[in-house]
């Protein structure tokens, strides 16, 4: 990882923060008393790593981010967790997705080397995992599988959909 690499991951983690806590945070939709749509971008700042950053990093990374927004959030843990689990999985996504060829020595998540369809389902999966973890862990009961799953149902795609134009604004080669 050059400085160049690193200085646009810190620039990238602070971004996302930010967007995140002072933006995002105002977004959450429901009815019934009970909120159920919001948008997170926690999975596409774990997306964005190297790939071939190492799997503790990654996993330290993704607490960081989520423990910074859960301070904001007043979430006790909650997205440092699905956080930490999105980092842990990644490689394991990436391995489920990887090219028939491989990925190039440098290759970089962030859709320049790697095809929009390739990009489009990394992220996805990235998303599922963030969403699905964090409402479950909001949520700490199966009772609440309902909940859990409509909140999960709304909230992926319009997550996902997010973080593809996030990136499209800053990165517009994809």
């Amino acid at each position: 990882m050059g400085g160049s690499d690193s200085l646009s991951n810190v620039f990238r983690f602070f971004t996302v923060l930010f967007v995140q806590v002072f933006l995002l945070r105002q977004i959450s939709l429901g009815w019934g008393g009970k909120e159920y749509l919001f948008v997170f971008l926690a999975p596409l700042f774990i997306g964005l790593l190297p790939l071939r950053m190492p799997r503790p990093l990654i996993v330290f990374f993704g607490f960081l981010l989520g423990l910074s927004i859960d301070f904001f959030y007043d979430t006790l843990g909650v997205h440092a967790a699905a956080a930490t689990l999105t980092g842990y999985l990644r490689q394991f996504v990436l391995r489920f997705l990887e090219p028939r060829d491989g990925y190039k020595a440098k290759a970089s998540p962030d859709g320049r080397d790697l095809a929009l369809a390739w990009w489009m389902r990394y992220l996805g999966v990235l998303t599922i995992v963030y969403c699905a973890w964090f409402f479950s862990m909001q949520s700490f009961s199966p009772v609440f599988w309902r909940d859990i799953f409509l909140k999960s149902l709304l909230t992926i795609p319009v997550s996902w959909f997010l973080s593809l134009i996030f990136v499209a604004l800053v990165r517009p080669r994809i």
